[in-house]
């Protein structure tokens, strides 16, 4: 295959530019994630750096410039359209968790795909536990939020953005609200899943947490520097595949 004949990447962002208020929190970003890529987004706070991430994960549209998904444009797409290819296409992790605390750990990973209605509710309840017992926490799943710690949460978070089997993973600064010993365990999961070819774009304050990405980019004033970080993982042995 020659360069002329490569698919095209997985996520192309062109010419983004975001403006929140007098403020612009994106200028004219150009990005590209390649399938099976782990990226970390690092900069200081106000950077723009969690709306670049919203603006991959479909969560908000660009002002102006593109968003590109397998070479198809996303501002195509209506409001109704975006949100199921949000709900599909890509797994979102929040470094707050999200998680709704009437309903028990198993129930809050079941919940995405029950509104995507592709599977049927037993084998999605099946399929929700086997990401529980993945992550660790399978003995978790018929207890409560609050009956969870902070990292024992985010890895139910991770498993409620996989239950789709979305072929991005989006997290933000998922390791943010936890201690080291429990940021270690999600970074450790975070990486098996790389592993064996989630495509991961993450933020993050950690210079830790961004060292385990295969490319790092620094966002300033809602610009992307021009250099990158240096891998510190393998590469993937063979091609990416959707975790499943």
């Amino acid at each position: 295959m020659t360069v002329l004949d490569a698919p095209p990447a997985l996520l192309q962002v062109r010419g983004a530019t975001r403006r929140l208020g007098t403020a612009t929190a994106l200028d004219h970003v150009d990005l590209s994630v390649d399938d099976g890529e782990f990226l970390a987004v690092t900069g200081p706070s106000g950077s723009g750096k969690s709306t670049l991430l919203h603006t991959l994960g479909g969560l908000e549209r660009p002002d102006s410039g593109e968003v590109l998904w397998q070479g198809e444009d996303l501002s195509r797409l209506s409001d109704a359209e975006l949100a199921r290819h949000r709900l599909l296409e890509i797994g979102l992790v929040f470094q707050q968790f999200h998680l709704l605390r009437h309903l028990t750990l198993l129930d809050n990973v079941l919940l995405p795909g029950l509104l995507a209605r592709n599977e049927p509710r037993a084998a999605l309840r099946s399929r929700a536990g086997e990401l529980l017992e993945r992550l660790d926490v399978g003995e978790l799943a018929d207890h409560g939020v609050g009956e969870a710690s902070g990292g024992q949460l985010q890895r139910v978070a991770i498993a409620r953005a996989l239950i789709n089997r979305p072929r991005l993973l989006v997290a933000d600064e998922p390791t943010g609200a936890l201690d080291s010993a429990a940021s270690d365990d999600v970074m450790g999961a975070l990486a098996a899943l790389h592993a064996e070819g989630m495509t991961i774009v993450l933020v993050t304050h950690d210079p830790g947490v961004a060292a385990r990405a295969d490319r790092g980019v620094r966002m300033v004033d809602g610009r992307l520097s021009a250099r990158a970080a240096a891998t510190t993982l393998p590469a993937t042995q063979g091609p990416p595949r959707r975790c499943s």
